[in-house]
């Protein structure tokens, strides 16, 4: 068992069979207890898992307010949820990395004792817990952990920042975080669900998949809770999966103006994305971040943007990497995604904003690729580790990788350098030039930098005028021939208009 249990209190049933309990565990961090509120349902099952509900409390609330003032206990019973409420490092703003760890340890407990959900943890909270459902699942994107599946807030301060200079010193951010924003600014913007000010220091981008609801009391119609949760939802919209915001018809701060039932029947619309095809991360830690694991130059202190896709439809099957800032290496798990390496080739295109040299790796390929293309050309800048079935690529700059991963594609007398004349342009209308080999017809496809298919089709002549309406940039064109002794090769096309 990960935590012990020190002690456990039965507290009055709210219905005739249901199970409602007062926790305290050991912690993880060492010397540290967390007390949380449990609710079992009437009608739980340990065959049927159930999904778990976890409330984050005001300033000056506790464990048992989730409870108290809300209709969330109630709401879960008849639902058929696990409901949940910690304590954390006390009363004050506690939105930091340990009480985050108290909330992993008390949901470790819950599921080690219980049959939960994993797909479907929900959390929903109030003023100053308002944002942590969302401060929560930015840090906790591992897939083998606790992940959010949707989250709620009302009345939250999403920007610690914002809210320490908006209200004046607050003492207790001060405690939470080791300091005032300009002594410690990395640990408000880390544990914000948005820092407003610069968009490269915040990790908003990792709540692209998280489903949200934002809502703040009628009464507060120039609050900066209610301006936190409009400019965040500024922000979210059209980047976010799925971000709400309302007005509650209630009158009040906090949970006196969470409309509990509208808040559920929103959490209840979604499941864990747990792998979802594209990702974009802001990270504040070496480690798991959905299929990628990430290393970091300067792990203490510096945030590391990632972005990452994934098309496993395209011809062939297609990943783009963006190694944006204070990336050393990043490992993608793509079998985690569905896709098979014994399809025979893999193409993918990185690129490296801060020009420093980096490596990314493939996990789950069983053997060593036949060869690998880097900008249409044979190299060798690549290594196969057979015991950790991976294949890493090297480069300090912006490159198109073509991964051969099946020999029986290839003709087995294969020069390194294929046949097909350089292919040339002209302008006006812009058109390629090449040479076909023999009378086998070829095939060409064009592609754009993402590895999205533009163009396909079969060639009669060695001529092919580009579409007009493609704006400038890099593009990848692909010749296919049916003839054995020609394999497919990759064309980096620069275009400029």
């Amino acid at each position: 068992m990960r935590t012990s249990l020190l002690l456990l209190f039965l507290l009055p049933s709210l219905a005739s069979a249901q199970e409602e309990f007062v926790i305290t565990i050991e912690t993880t961090l060492g010397d540290t207890t967390e007390t949380f509120w449990l609710q079992i349902p009437a009608d739980y099952n340990p065959a049927s898992p159930c999904p778990l509900l976890v409330g984050w409390h005001q300033w000056g609330g506790d464990h048992l307010e989730f409870r108290d003032a809300t209709n969330f206990d109630a709401i879960a019973d008849q639902a058929g949820w696990i409901a949940a409420s910690h304590f954390g490092a006390g009363y004050f703003h506690w939105n930091n990395h340990a009480t985050q760890s108290h909330v992993v340890d008390m949901i470790a407990w819950i599921a080690e004792n219980y049959s939960i959900d994993a797909d479907r943890i929900y959390m929903v909270g109030a003023s100053m817990g308002g944002a942590a459902a969302m401060i929560f699942s930015n840090n906790h994107l591992d897939p083998d952990g606790p992940m959010v599946a949707a989250a709620a807030s009302v009345s939250g301060i999403q920007d610690c920042e914002r809210r320490f200079y908006e209200q004046g010193v607050n003492h207790t951010m001060i405690q939470s975080f080791g300091g005032t924003p300009d002594q410690v600014p990395f640990e408000y913007h880390r544990n914000s669900a948005i820092y407003f000010a610069d968009s490269t220091e915040s990790m908003h981008f990792n709540a692209r998949h998280l489903p949200l609801a934002l809502t703040f009391g009628a009464e507060w119609s120039d609050s900066v809770w209610r301006c936190h949760a409009e400019d965040l939802y500024t922000v979210m919209e059209g980047f976010a999966d799925s971000v709400v915001l309302f007005e509650s018809s209630l009158y009040g701060h906090g949970w006196g103006a969470s409309e509990d039932l509208m808040i559920y029947n929103f959490l209840s619309g979604f499941t864990l994305k747990r792998y979802p095809t594209d990702i974009s991360i802001n990270a504040d830690a070496e480690g798991d971040w959905y299929w990628a694991e990430l290393t970091l130059r300067e792990p203490l202190e510096s945030f590391a943007r990632f972005d990452a896709s994934f098309d496993s439809s395209s011809h062939p099957p297609a990943v783009h990497v963006d190694f944006i800032n204070n990336v050393a290496s990043a490992a993608l798990d793509l079998p985690s995604l569905g896709y098979d390496y014994d399809s025979g080739n893999l193409f993918c295109y990185w690129n490296i904003d801060d020009a420093l040299p980096a490596e990314l790796s493939f996990i789950g390929i069983s053997e060593e690729p036949y060869k690998l293309l880097k900008n249409s050309f044979v190299t060798a800048d690549w290594s196969y580790d057979a015991g950790d079935q991976s294949l890493t690529l090297y480069s300090d700059a912006s490159a198109a990788w073509t991964i051969v991963l099946d020999a029986s594609t290839n003709h087995p007398n294969l020069p390194e350098k294929h046949p097909f004349p350089p292919i040339t342009t002209s302008q006006n209308p812009l058109t390629l030039h090449f040479g076909l080999p023999g009378n086998a017809p070829v095939t060409w496809s064009l592609y754009n930098v993402l590895g999205q298919q533009i163009e396909r089709r079969i060639l009669s002549g060695g001529l092919v005028r580009l579409p007009r309406h493609l704006p400038s940039g890099l593009y990848l064109g692909l010749l296919e021939s049916t003839n054995p002794a020609y394999p497919r090769h990759l064309q980096k096309i620069i275009l400029t208009r």
